[in-house]
């Protein structure tokens, strides 16, 4: 029965078709294996092993679909949203014409995808495709496919590599063809590339959803890897897989420096150190509550003591001492000063000045004990955070605006140094977070960050809500300020790889055609369109492929060809295969999407330059063979040569031949030396992290965070906090300067945990 009888609408078809989809997987045979069969038992059959494949390409059938059929479950939601963040009244019409052809076409999606992903899987991607060349808008889906593709490598690569070498494994065992790329993200991309080809939708519509598909899909296949990898594991296949060592003969040493709530050096303190999280908060509760003292370098008055009956007799009450912090917090508010960590004492000789003028003028009170404690551990933690290099200056400065307002909190609510959740922590760490790369008071992430610090002091008193108004201020602007870069790193991270193609394209056509002749008639065919075609490979294919490399050595044929003839050999070897050439570069070109009068226009310019090279060393030829047979018959002497037509064959092949192992060595000298740069990368160093950037002698070091990492030429490409690009660095030299100290990781941790885990340490030590 067809699908359309059984529905009376679209939502109920699609339903269908994807319960139709799970059955033909699900109906299949799943073969089961105990764990470890595999490793126990080397003679295995091959069935084993196809079985546990099998199992391998059902589950990724199963949960690629599901995402797919979610993503397009929800993209109503999903473009909803977008549209209500982006401030172009164009582009909000583009989701708006992408949702409505979506919910035309999402069952031919569905049905699609599911087609497409199983040809890819089933079909043999090792074998040579024919030299060609997309059209522009190809061009763009190719550059969108690369982005994904380097995003989702750069995100969950690690585990996809750990596929691929059970795959070989597997190879090697049964000594059956086994295409190892089969299950990479780039086949998964390409499939749903694919799909739409069949879809009736605009270039500018495919973008977008690929856009989509990236964020809904794509980055989120590292959950399914783990799995493929578990269905491996559990029957004994490859269960730990040993990586090579980044530095021989030294360990390496880590970069990033995150929290510690204990010494670093174990055992070297004799005190007890808390290190779990029950052990932090018994902990603080010993101090804030009187039960412990502490005593060291740095460590203030209020906990060197412990408070007695007869001193909270002579204390202020605690709302008089919030009354005292909320006119300091008022006058700070108001204050033109520039911020600064406050010092304990003078707050709390403030307090009690405000509250003796408050009594006559005269002070007969003092701060209890455990409110100086309150006063004197937060200030303590904001002194941290003035030393925190993980926060530029400027925030550094709206967070200690901040002081008085975490005091009243720590005061009233101990839970703020329990509850990882708590809003006044939150807020701390929110605001270092949306300020990770804001370094000017005039950058607009700072101006918003600023109103809601000044929301916090204009609004807070003892009700903790001004604090959970600004987490949702700040989460709020962090998810816009996300969308915003994270579109405008997507069209760097294109534009980055279209010129690493092009610089790689330029580089080998300088090198093949180095103290070369080109006739200029035919400069348009190497220059233009053969240089388009190499574009095109490199991006689909990368450096080390098949592809690329006949595209390579076609050209240098060609160029070789193309030189002036200076000796009969020359002339035999271009005379025997001048066709040849015409014919391969005719074919790579036809099957383009260029325009076919031009590319006609220039293969037949082509001939004819062939032809006039072999004319004019005919004849010139011809000439010398008179003048040598005059010259033989007046000395009566026969020194004619005859033409071998095999001789001449032999010498075409040498030089049709010449040089290709010395090419394909070159590129693989090149691909090592880019391979042996990228091992030296610290494990840490992934796209996403940010750093203090070295950007040479005598000028001002950069906060950026790195975006691509261009593994073939070892580059790493760095971005502002906008998403644009600000620098390229070469591995080699990034690595040097981060052992140098010239460039510096900025530790992604918890500004509040941060300062509190420091404080305890001293405090314990």
């Amino acid at each position: 029965m067809q699908i359309a009888t059984l529905c009376s609408n679209i939502n109920q078809r699609n339903t269908v078709l994807n319960i139709l989809f799970m059955e033909m997987f699900m109906s299949a045979e799943i073969h089961t294996l105990k764990t470890g069969d595999l490793a126990k038992n080397s003679d295995k059959k091959k069935e084993d092993y196809d079985a546990v494949v099998h199992n391998v390409f059902n589950c990724l059938n199963v949960q690629l679909l599901q995402n797919v059929s979610d993503m397009l479950s929800n993209a109503d939601e999903s473009l909803s949203e977008l549209a209500t963040h982006t401030e172009s009244a164009e582009l909000k019409a583009k989701y708006e014409g992408l949702m409505q052809i979506l919910r035309q076409e999402r069952g031919n999606i569905d049905k699609g995808f599911f087609i497409s992903i199983n040809e890819k899987l089933n079909s043999d991607s090792t074998a040579e495709d024919e030299l060609s060349l997309v059209d522009q808008d190809e061009m763009e889906e190719i550059v969108a496919i690369t982005t994904m593709y380097t995003n989702a490598m750069n995100a969950y690569g690690r585990e996809v590599n750990y596929l691929e070498a059970r795959l070989e494994f597997i190879e090697k065992q049964t000594g059956c063809a086994i295409d190892k790329n089969a299950l990479d993200p780039r086949h998964i991309c390409e499939a749903f590339q694919s799909t739409l080809k069949n879809i009736n939708m605009g270039l500018e519509y495919k973008l977008l959803l690929f856009k989509l598909f990236d964020m809904q899909v794509s980055s989120q296949l590292g959950g399914m890897y783990k799995s493929l990898n578990k269905l491996f594991i559990d029957a004994g296949i490859l269960p730990k897989i040993k990586l090579k060592a980044k530095k021989e003969d030294s360990v390496e040493k880590p970069i990033v420096r995150t929290a510690k709530y204990y010494d670093p050096q174990e055992n070297k303190a004799e005190n007890f150190i808390p290190r779990s999280k029950e052990d932090i908060n018994y902990f603080i509760s010993q101090f804030m509550n009187g039960f412990t003292t502490a005593t060291g370098e740095d460590i203030p008055e209020s906990f060197k003591t412990l408070p007695t009956d007869k001193d909270n007799r002579n204390c202020y009450a605690r709302k008089d001492v919030m009354g005292a912090l909320s006119k300091l917090q008022n006058d700070f508010r108001e204050s033109d000063k520039k911020p600064e960590a406050v010092d304990t004492e003078q707050i709390k000789q403030s307090i009690v000045a405000d509250m003796g003028s408050n009594n006559g003028g005269t002070i007969t009170k003092q701060v209890n004990l455990l409110d100086q404690r309150s006063i004197d551990f937060v200030g303590m933690m904001f002194n941290e955070i003035t030393h925190d290099e993980s926060i530029s200056k400027v925030v550094t400065n709206l967070l200690l605006r901040l002081q008085i307002p975490v005091i009243k909190v720590a005061m009233m609510d101990q839970d703020l140094f329990s509850k990882e959740d708590h809003p006044a922590r939150n807020s701390l760490d929110l605001i270092s977070q949306a300020g990770k790369g804001v370094t000017e008071e005039n950058d607009r992430v700072y101006c918003e960050l600023e109103k809601i610090v000044d929301g916090i002091l204009e609004e807070y008193d003892v009700d903790i809500a001004s604090f959970e108004r600004a987490v949702d201020a700040l989460q709020t602007l962090i998810k816009t300020e996300e969308e915003i870069t994270a579109e405008n790193e997507r069209q760097e991270q294109r534009a980055a790889i279209r010129a690493h193609a092009r610089d790689v394209v330029m580089t080998e056509l300088r090198h093949l055609s180095s103290n070369k002749k080109l006739p200029k008639n035919v400069k348009p065919l190497v220059l233009k369109h053969w240089s388009s075609l190499m574009f095109n490979r490199y991006l689909q294919y990368g450096k080390e492929s098949n592809q690329w490399l006949q595209s390579v050595m076609l050209l240098k044929l060609l160029i070789k060809c193309l030189q002036p003839i200076k000796s009969k050999t020359q002339w035999q070897m271009l005379s025997k295969n001048h066709k040849t050439v015409v014919a391969a570069v005719n074919k790579g070109l036809s099957a383009t999407q260029q325009d076919k009068a031009e590319i006609n226009a220039q293969i037949e310019t082509l001939k004819a330059t062939f032809l006039k090279m072999l004319n004019d060393y005919g004849f010139k030829m011809v000439q010398e063979e008179k003048a040598r047979k005059a010259k033989a018959d007046e000395n009566k002497v026969d020194n004619v040569i005859p033409f071998d037509e095999e001789e001449a064959a032999d010498a075409a092949n040498d030089v049709l031949n010449d040089g290709h192992d010395e090419e394909v060595a070159r590129i693989e000298e090149q691909a090592k030396v880019a391979r042996e740069k990228i091992k030296r990368l610290p494990n840490e160093l992934q796209p996403g992290v940010w750093f203090e950037i070295f950007n040479g002698k005598d000028k001002p070091i950069r906060r950026l965070k790195l975006s691509v990492v261009l593994t073939e030429v070892a580059k790493l490409i760095f971005v502002d906090r906008h998403g644009v690009k600000v620098i390229e660095k070469d591995a080699d030299d990034f690595v040097n300067e981060l052992e140098n100290n010239k460039s510096k990781f900025i530790a992604d941790h918890s500004t509040f945990e941060h300062a509190l885990g420091t404080v305890i340490h001293k405090l314990a030590a």
